[in-house]
C-alpha cells in the first residue's frame, strides 16, 4: 500500500495587488507532493516564484499577497482554509523555514542566544517540541548551545552572547538553520540555505540535512540555484519559470536528460570545476515574462530557441513524458528523446594583464571584542593586482576574505602594512585623497539588501555615486542610470521602484550597477554572485569580464563557488585563518593544489552531476575535513 504524502499542493495560485490596482501573478497552478524523509529541490531563476511558493505554504505572504486558488494539505488538512491560530501552531513545529537573507532575518539588537531562546520558548509545550524545549531557562540555554554546535558554530557556549553583526555571512546562515531546527519540524522549507556558505561548510550542512531526513523522517523542500547542491542532496527536482512548473522528476533524470528547454538552459549555465580558466559561462538570453500580464502561450517561448508558432498562443499543460518525468512543453510532448547536450562554451576574450595597479604588503588587522580576547582577522597578508587581471580569493567563512576586501577598499583601516594604488602609498590617506581613492576602488557587497537604502528608489541608489563623485552633468545622470540598469539585466523602468520589491538576485544586480557607476579602476567583489541563479550569474560574470576587457578593470573576486572562481580568475589566493596559504594560476591551483587546506576545499566543491550518474569514487571524511 502506498503511503499518502505528507504534503500535497494542488493548483496553487498566488496573486499580489499592485499599487495601481493591477494584479501580479506570482505563482500559477503549481502542484507537487512531498513524502516523509524526501528532499525536493525547487530551482529556477530569481522571480520564478520559488520563495513565494514556500511562503504561501505557511500563510506568510507579504503585503497584498494572497492565495487565489488551490490547496495546501498537510497530512490531509488544508492549510489554505486554516485560521491564523492554527497556522501559528503549524509554523516551526510541523513546518520550519530557513530564510534566504540571514542579516535581515536576524534582529541586530538581540544576541544569538536571545534569538534561539525566543524560538525555544515559543515552541515550549507544543507537541513533540515540549520534550526538547522546556520552560526552564538553563535547559533552553543548553539546547541553544547544542543547536549551534550541530550547525558548526565554533565555541557555541561563548558565542551565544554575540550579536549577528559579529558573525560572518556564512555563520549567520548557520544560525538561521539552528533556529529552524529548534522545533524539530516534520517539513523544513530551506530557501537558499547554503547561498552564503563556503564549500566545506555547505558540505557539512547538506550532510546534516541528509541525516535529518534519514534519522527523523524530516522532509525537506530545498530552494536553490546551485545545481551542485541539487545533485548532492536531492531526490527530486521541481523546475519553475514565470511562476509555473515547467518540469519535474527524479534528480538523475532531470539533470542528465532534461526535457524542457529552460531546464537545459539552466544546466548549460552551470559552472564546472573541471572547466579551465577563461571559459565563458552560457547564460539564457532575454528576460523572464512580466507577471502582471496573463499568459498567452508558453511562458518561456520568447527566450526559447526551439519555440514554434503554437508555443506563443497555447499554454502547454504539465504532462507525463515518462513514468517519472513531467514537462510543460508542446514540442517535448511529441519527442521520445531528451534534448541534446549544449555546445561547449566559448573561451573568454581576455587580453594579458597590464601594469600593477593595487599592492598590499604585510597587512594586519585585529578586532578587539567586548569582554573577550582580541581576534586577528588578517595576519601578514600580501598580494598584487594588475590592470585587466582578476584575482580570485577563496576560503571558509571567517578566513578573512571580507575583512581583506574592506581593508583594500578603505572601509576599515589596516593596523599594519602598506596599500599602494598606482604605486602611491594610500595606506592612511587624508580626507581629500580618500575621496579620490574610493572613486578608483569600488566594492560590491555580499549582502545586497543590507547594503541598499530601503527608503531610496533604485534610480536614486544607482545615481548616488554619480552625485557623490560629481560624475557627469545632473541632466545626464538619468540616462547613465538607465544604461547601468541595462548592463546588469534590469529594466530601466525599475528605477522608480524600491529594493523591497525585488528578489534577492535582482537586489544584487542593483548593487553591482551602483559600484560600476563612477567607472572605477579596481572593483572588489565580495560574493557578487552568491545570491544569483545560474543564468543571471553567467550574465554577471560575463559582464564583469567584458568590462574588464574594455576598460582594463582590475577585479578582486571573492566567492565560495570554486568553479566560478576558476573560470573568471587569472590567479587564485586561498585564505585560511587570516593568512594566504596558497596562491597561483587558476588552472594550476585547481589541478595541482599543494596546501592540504586547498585540497580540502576542492574535494568539498559540489558537482552538478548527480551522484548516481557519476563514477563511483569513495568519499571519506578526510576528503572534506579542514
Amino acid at each position: 500500500m502506498t503511503t499518502p504524502p505528507l504534503l500535497e499542493v494542488q493548483g496553487l495560485d498566488v496573486e499580489f495587488t499592485t499599487p495601481d490596482g493591477g494584479v501580479l501573478h506570482a505563482v500559477r497552478d503549481v502542484s507537487f507532493t512531498l513524502r516523509r524523509g524526501e528532499t525536493l529541490a525547487v530551482v529556477g531563476e530569481s522571480g520564478s516564484g520559488k520563495s513565494t511558493t514556500a511562503l504561501a505554504l505557511l500563510g506568510m505572504l507579504p503585503g497584498t499577497g494572497r492565495i487565489s486558488g488551490g490547496s495546501v494539505r498537510l497530512d490531509g488538512e488544508d492549510l489554505v482554509t486554516a485560521g491564523e491560530d492554527r497556522l501559528r501552531a503549524v509554523r516551526g513545529v510541523r513546518i520550519g523555514m530557513i530564510f534566504q537573507d540571514p542579516m535581515t532575518a536576524l534582529n541586530p539588537v538581540l544576541t544569538v542566544g536571545r534569538h534561539l531562546d525566543e524560538v525555544l520558548r515559543a515552541h515550549a509545550g507544543r507537541d513533540k517540541a515540549a520534550s526538547r524545549s522546556s520552560r526552564d531557562k538553563s535547559a533552553r540555554r543548553a539546547r541553544a548551545v547544542e543547536l549551534l554546535h550541530l550547525v558548526g558554530i565554533p565555541d557555541p557556549e561563548r558565542r551565544l552572547d554575540d550579536h549577528p553583526h559579529q558573525f560572518s555571512g556564512g555563520q549567520r546562515q548557520r544560525i538561521l538553520i539552528a533556529m529552524a531546527l529548534a522545533g524539530e519540524p516534520d517539513i523544513l522549507l530551506a530557501d537558499e540555505p547554503t547561498t552564503a556558505l563556503d564549500a566545506t561548510v555547505q558540505d557539512q550542512i547538506l550532510t546534516l540535512l541528509g541525516e535529518l531526513t534519514r534519522t527523523t523522517g524530516t522532509a525537506v523542500v530545498l530552494i536553490t540555484h546551485n545545481m551542485g547542491v541539487v545533485a548532492r542532496a536531492c531526490e527530486r527536482v521541481l523546475v519553475m519559470y514565470g511562476g509555473t512548473v515547467v518540469e519535474d522528476g527524479p534528480t538523475v533524470e532531470v539533470l542528465t536528460r532534461p526535457r524542457h528547454p529552460y531546464t537545459a538552459g539552466l544546466l548549460a549555465a552551470v559552472p564546472r570545476l573541471s572547466a579551465p580558466s577563461g571559459t565563458r559561462l552560457t547564460g539564457i538570453p532575454g528576460t523572464p515574462p512580466d507577471p502582471r500580464l496573463p499568459l498567452a502561450g508558453c511562458a518561456f517561448a520568447a527566450r526559447c530557441a526551439l519555440a514554434e508558432d503554437r508555443c506563443h498562443t497555447a499554454v502547454p499543460p504539465l504532462v507525463a513524458l515518462t513514468d517519472t518525468v513531467r514537462a510543460a512543453c508542446l514540442p517535448a510532448a511529441e519527442r521520445t528523446e531528451p534534448l541534446p547536450p549544449p555546445a561547449p562554451p566559448a573561451p573568454l576574450d581576455r587580453p594579458a594583464p597590464g601594469a600593477v595597479v593595487l599592492t598590499a604588503e604585510g597587512i594586519h588587522k585585529t578586532y578587539k571584542g567586548r569582554g573577550r580576547r582580541s581576534f586577528t582577522a588578517l595576519d601578514d597578508v600580501s598580494l598584487t593586482l594588475a590592470a585587466g587581471e582578476t584575482l580570485g580569493i577563496v576560503g571558509e567563512s571567517g578566513s578573512g576574505k571580507s575583512t581583506l576586501a574592506r581593508v583594500l577598499a578603505h572601509a576599515h583601516p589596516a593596523d599594519a602594512g602598506r596599500i599602494l594604488l598606482d604605486g602611491r602609498d594610500v595606506t592612511r590617506p587624508g580626507r581629500a585623497e580618500l575621496h579620490s581613492v574610493r572613486r578608483r576602488v569600488q566594492m560590491v557587497f555580499q549582502d545586497p539588501y543590507a547594503s541598499l537604502n530601503p527608503r531610496m528608489t533604485v534610480g536614486e541608489i544607482v545615481a548616488e555615486p554619480l552625485r557623490a563623485f560629481r560624475a557627469g552633468a545632473p541632466e545626464e545622470r538619468p540616462a547613465r542610470v538607465a544604461e547601468l540598469l541595462r548592463l546588469v539585466g534590469l529594466d530601466p523602468a525599475a528605477a522608480d521602484r524600491h529594493p523591497r520589491s525585488f528578489s534577492g538576485g535582482q537586489r544584487q544586480r542593483i548593487g553591482i550597477a551602483r559600484a560600476l557607476a563612477p567607472e572605477p579602476a579596481v572593483l572588489i567583489c565580495d560574493e557578487p554572485v552568491s545570491a544569483l541563479d545560474v543564468s543571471v550569474q553567467a550574465q554577471i560574470v560575463g559582464l564583469l569580464t567584458d568590462l574588464q576587457r574594455d576598460l582594463g578593470l582590475a577585479l578582486v573576486f571573492i566567492a565560495h563557488d570554486l568553479a566560478v572562481v576558476r573560470q573568471v580568475s587569472h590567479r587564485i589566493a586561498v585564505m585560511h585563518g587570516g593568512r594566504i596559504v596558497e596562491t597561483g594560476g587558476a588552472d594550476e591551483l585547481c589541478e595541482r593544489p599543494r596546501d592540504p587546506y586547498t585540497r580540502a576545499l576542492l574535494a568539498a566543491a559540489p558537482d552538478p552531476v548527480p551522484v548516481a550518474a557519476r563514477p563511483s569514487v569513495p568519499r571519506t571524511p578526510e576528503a572534506v575535513s579542514v
